[in-house]
Formats: C-alpha cells, structure tokens, sequence
C-alpha cells in the first residue's frame, strides 16, 4: 500500500533535460518507454512499442487530432492551449523516425484550432508539419481510416499501419512525448472530458492517473439529476462503469453521465437482414454475418470474416433496427477466439 503525503514533490530524477538536441534516436525510444507512455485517445497500445515496430518502414508520420467521438473535446483543448508541446512532440517523433514532414490531422469542427496551429507555423519555426482540415464524420479519427484519408493508403486486413509505411499518434501522447523527452516528466497526468445531461458543470480536467472518477464529477459541480448511465471513454466506443471508485487510467479521454432522457433502452429484437450493418461499416466487413457466427462460435468463419479487423466504432449498432448489441458481441467473440486459439496451441491441433 502506498500512502500519499500529499506534498507533490518530485523525485531528483525528474527536471528539465539538458542537450536534448544531442540525443539520438534510440535514447530518445528509451525515454519514451520509461516515461510510460501509451496511446491518449484511447487504445493506450504503448508507445515505444509503435515506434519500434515502425523503423525502417515508415514513411509518414501523422498526428491524429481528429476527436470525432461525439462529446469528446479532451484533445481540442490540447490543440487550443498547448499547441507548442504538440509541435515540438512532432519534432521529437520526425527525429526518431527519421523524417522530414508530418501531417496533423485536425477535423473541420474545430477550425479555431486549425487556425491557431496554422498561425504559429507560419512563424516559419515548425514547416516541417503540414496541418490537413478534414471533413468531420465519424470514425475519421480511427487509424485506418486517417490513413487512407491522408495519404490514399489502405491498410489490408491483418496488418498494421507500419505495414503501408505509416505510424499514427494521438496529440496528447505527442504532447507527453514532448514533457518525457524536455521536462523529464513520466506520464503521470492526462486530459479527461467530464460531461454529460447528468453533469452540473461539464469540463476538462488535467488530473492524475489514479484519480478516482468520483473525484472529477465532484470537480464538474456533481450530478444535475441521477445518471442513468456513467461511461468512459465516448458514447460509440466507451465502457459503461457501475462503481464511482474506478481509477482515471492512460486511455481515460472523457467521462459521460447520461440522464434517462439519454439512455433510452429499446428491446432486442431479431436480425431482420436489412443490411445498414454493412453499409455504415467503416472497415467493409458483414457485421450481420459476425453476429451470426460469434452466436454459434464458428471461429473459422469469424476469422474468415476478418473479424479482427473490427474496430469496435459502434456504428453498426447504433444504426441497427432491431436493436442488436453488436459491438458487445464482437468485443466477446474475439476473447472466445483467442481463447480457442490458445486451446489449440495447447492441444497441437
């Protein structure tokens, strides 16, 4: 058990850096991955592990400010109040990769910032980042998808990023790359939505990681009415919580107290084969068929279906008729899958 002093102070080994310029690259991958940073925007995959996997093979580097979650604004503030430490991250990420450009993807939505990023590189001090204003919709912000929006590449099922020559971070893990490599700062803090119908006063809040999520609805002035629903992370992608204890963790963007008025619950119903499933399917795949396949555990047709290849955006769910819990169904048939594929490792099959 740890005990807090509340005193705040840090230990000898963190302050600012001295000669940061001379630092090569792997030395800069080694503070990455001491620092603990992860992925902000919600995969919290860990960073050093991307750009490991990445050398030698990519060729674009992108920054993902495209927040495209509905309520979510944790990365807008980012872009609006801390635009340098996201800048100089990019510089950090191009050295290391050893590039010359990267584009920073920012969605129509959130045109002050595009303008503000825009102003301070026309100072002439950033050019090596080319800001991209992207059409709002979502899931603009997913990785595949960002990708072949920039750069016209697609990825092939199975395969990542780095497979097409491309790496993708979010602005605040650029933004922590930034404090790690400058300031000596592990990833200790992180930008968190508190909104919401239920929510007095919603806001963004810099707070710890470890921070009760009881301690931010305080913060935001407490609950206007009862929530029906607590979720964290967005509403298409986020986990509904039933404890007020739960911790703010690395992949924490945003907080969200539904009121009855938005959380209505409507009966399942059978598939009626309409197929909006697959027409709103950012990833092309046959939702209708992966639910149908993950209810009667046909692993084989789940992976022939490329059922990994879903990214969980919520989109087939939110626009099905009947009402059918998709995500949640995939989310569960992809831990059976790994299960049995586990078991027939084990068996030798």
């Amino acid at each position: 058990m740890i005990e807090n002093d509340f005193q705040d102070t840090p230990t000898a080994e963190i302050g600012p850096r001295k000669q940061v310029d001379q630092l090569t690259g792997p030395e800069l991958q080694e503070i990455v991955r001491e620092a603990g940073i992860v992925g902000m925007g919600g995969a919290a995959f860990p960073s050093h592990v991307k750009i490991s996997s990445g050398l030698g093979k990519v060729d674009t580097l992108i920054i993902n400010g495209c927040e495209c979650e509905p309520y979510i604004t944790s990365d807008y503030r980012m872009l609006l109040e801390r635009p340098y430490e996201i800048l100089d991250g990019i510089d950090i990420l191009l050295r290391i990769f050893g590039l010359e450009h990267a584009y920073l993807a920012i969605e129509s939505n959130k045109h002050p910032a595009v303008e503000g990023i825009t102003d301070i590189l026309s100072e002439g001090c950033k050019s090596r980042v080319m800001v991209r204003e992207l059409r709002t919709r979502y899931p603009q912000g997913a990785e595949k998808q960002l990708i072949q929006t920039i750069t016209g590449r697609q990825v092939p099922p199975g395969k990542l990023p780095a497979d097409v020559g491309c790496a993708v971070f979010n602005v605040d893990t650029t933004a922590a790359i930034f404090r790690a490599v400058y300031q000596g700062m592990p990833l200790i803090r992180r930008i968190v939505t508190v909104t919401g119908s239920a929510v007095r006063r919603p806001k963004n809040l810099r707070v710890r990681i470890g921070t009760p999520i009881r301690d931010l609805f305080e913060n935001a002035g407490g609950f206007s009415s009862l929530p029906k629903k607590i979720i964290m992370g967005g509403p298409m992608m986020g986990v509904a919580q039933y404890d007020l204890s739960v911790p703010v963790i690395k992949g924490t963007n945003a907080l969200i107290a539904m009121s009855e008025k938005e959380c209505r619950i409507e009966e399942t119903k059978s598939c009626i084969r309409c197929g909006k499933c697959i027409s709103v399917c950012p990833m092309h795949l046959m939702p209708l068929y992966l639910n149908l396949f993950a209810d009667r555990n046909r692993f084989d047709q789940l992976e022939a279906y490329n059922l990994s290849d879903c990214i969980e955006c919520g989109a087939c769910t939110y626009v099905c008729p009947s009402r059918q819990p998709l995500v949640h169904n995939f989310r569960t048939a992809k831990r059976r899958l790994a299960e049995e594929k586990k078991r027939q490792q084990r068996s030798g099959a």
